[in-house]
């Protein structure tokens, strides 16, 4: 398989990670994009749930899809979770038992109204909530997450 990497300047300023992959559609024909968080600890086993979760994308006909992990499958206990889960839907309630994983993919039409150069993809997050149609796909496996150094120390240790 060939690959072809291009690296896309950011420019002088931090633009946090919607900021980051509005610069990247900008420069991009494609229309989707999955888009990996690099402080989580993936290995081999997400490859069969990342090929489900993206057949289900196309399958569904969506414009988003987070993978999301229930927080007692978390290494770092210390997390709460960011969303509920129901029937593929993410929504936010007082208390929440899932947390995203740091891997989502994502229609570019998400940022059609974005006029900010530096944010956070929460943005786009609540405004699908608010219509019902943010989606998210349950993975299985052991969530780790590079959170700080304590949580590094821990990883290191049992190494």
């Amino acid at each position: 398989m060939d690959l072809k990497i291009e690296v896309i300047e950011d420019g002088e300023s931090i633009l946090d990670t919607g900021g980051g992959i509005l610069n990247l559609i900008k420069s991009s024909s494609e229309n989707d994009f999955i888009v990996f968080n690099p402080d989580t600890i993936w290995n081999f086993n997400y490859v069969f749930e990342i090929k489900k979760m993206i057949n289900f994308y196309y399958e569904n006909n969506l414009n988003n899809l987070l993978m999301v992990v229930n927080k007692n499958k978390s290494f770092d206990e210390r997390f709460k979770g960011d969303f509920e889960l129901n029937e593929k839907k993410l929504f936010k309630q007082k208390e929440n038992n899932f947390i995203y994983t740091g891997c989502q993919i994502i229609n570019k039409n998400l940022f059609k109204e974005v006029n900010d150069v530096s944010f956070s993809m929460s943005k786009i997050w609540n405004k699908e909530i608010e219509k019902g149609m943010l989606y998210g796909f349950e993975s299985s496996e052991k969530f780790t997450h590079l959170t700080d150094i304590e949580i590094y120390n821990r990883l290191t240790k049992n190494n």
